[in-house]
């Protein structure tokens, strides 16, 4: 909506800041439990229960995905006809990082680590419901609201949106939310952008075979790594120069694995790596002329190319309705100054992409950067956040969900 809020929408967000700071304590004792104990993708089964768990707290019912990985909770009004339910998600696996925070709360778990926000993304999206349930209590919510709130295994390996999609975790949805940290920003600010927000992935791998050698004689052998060096130079060469310098291609060979002696000439070469594009069309040009590299290899080199693509994540497309709501709540709660556009999209990847190919849906980023802590980057040992920002995040996602629920708030 349009034009200066009500007096019942500033109160409503009152309201809700007024929830938010009540959990502030429970939300830090949340997202430090489960900084102690992480769990890596596709293994999040304790994660799992202990959400649960919580569900079960605020009188609620958990609804679990198949073997028990990831769990959802509805939250409704019971007032009048529903008009959109919304989905609110938090990914909840950790990264295979050994952590070197020395904090009471650092990793409990050798080589696991929340080093990409996931454990601040499940304690919002908890605090979201939590104050929602509250919301609920004490029938203030318009009539006909509806939430879900979603937590999903396996983001880092992209399986995850499609495994709770599969398990019937957006049957009834009409729109989705998600928040993710950004340690560029500070805390308690936001950033938004419309269509294009994170990068298509491609994971590849290619397995050369040639015949094997003495390194003295490589005319007589396959020079197999000769032949996969040549691929991986046509790739880094080819790629960007076949697409439109406007559209970004990002390919990397981040495995290149052959031998074990240095006078031989062996008879395998296994590759790996990943391409990302922005668009679903840019990412099936750069297939194409990957697989045809691959078959010029075997006219030009005495080897048999082998290319296969194991994972494929979408790009994340933010629905412009979606994102309006959701950051004239954000905008409403921490104040416009707060609230700034991102100018480029992200080359990383995001598998919430899966759940923005079935329902309109937005994603933003949410500062973590506080005058002690939370400015180490991503992926990275010593990462952590200003666990402050765990509020606002909270209650930025339940008005998000309300205006896009109701259409009746801001």
């Amino acid at each position: 909506m349009g034009g200066q809020m009500s007096v019942e929408a500033t109160e409503l967000q009152d309201r809700i800041s007024r929830c938010a700071k009540s959990l502030t304590a429970r939300l830090r004792e949340i997202r430090r439990y489960l900084h102690q104990r992480p769990e890596l993708s596709e293994r999040e089964y304790a994660t799992t229960e202990f959400l649960a768990n919580l569900i079960s707290d605020l009188g609620l019912t958990p609804n679990f995905a198949g073997d028990r990985r990831g769990v959802w909770a509805d939250v409704d009004a019971k007032r009048g006809e529903h008009h959109i339910r919304v989905a609110i998600r938090g990914d909840i696996d950790a990264l295979p990082i050994q952590t070197q925070l020395s904090t009471t709360y650092a990793s409990g778990v050798d080589n696991a680590m929340h080093a990409c926000g996931h454990d601040a993304h499940a304690t919002m999206a908890w605090g979201a419901l939590a104050i929602l349930n509250e919301l609920i209590g004490e029938q203030i919510l318009p009539s006909g609201f509806a939430a879900r709130v979603i937590f999903q295994p396996a983001e880092e390996t992209s399986t995850g949106g499609r495994h709770m999609i599969q398990a019937g975790a957006l049957d009834g949805i009409g729109a989705a939310i998600a928040l993710h940290v950004d340690p560029s920003r500070p805390v308690g600010s936001f950033g938004y952008r419309d269509g294009a927000f994170t990068a298509g992935c491609d994971t590849f791998h290619l397995r050369v075979i040639g015949q094997p050698g003495h390194s003295a004689r490589p005319h007589l052998t396959g020079d197999t790594i000769g032949a996969a060096s040549s691929w991986v130079t046509d790739i880094y060469r080819r790629l960007p120069r076949n697409e439109d310098a406007r559209e970004a291609v990002v390919v990397n060979v981040g495995q290149f694995t052959a031998g074990n002696a240095p006078n031989i000439v062996p008879g395998e070469v296994h590759l790996g790596g990943t391409v990302r594009t922005l668009s679903r069309e840019s990412g099936e040009r750069a297939r194409q002329q990957m697989k045809r590299i691959t078959e010029a290899l075997e006219l030009s080199h005495p080897v048999e190319a082998m290319l296969n693509f194991s994972t494929h994540t979408p790009p994340v497309f933010n629905d412009s309705g979606v994102n309006l709501a959701f950051r004239r709540a954000a905008i409403a709660l921490v104040g416009d100054s707060n609230v700034r556009i991102i100018e480029q999209p992200s080359m990383g990847a995001e598998d919430f992409s899966f759940f923005a190919s079935v329902v309109p849906a937005a994603m933003m980023r949410i500062g973590v950067t506080g005058s002690d802590v939370g400015a180490q980057p991503l992926h990275t040992p010593t990462f952590d956040i200003d666990e402050s920002v765990l509020e606002h995040g909270a209650a930025v996602l339940a008005l998000a969900a309300i205006e896009l629920s109701t259409k009746a708030i801001l």
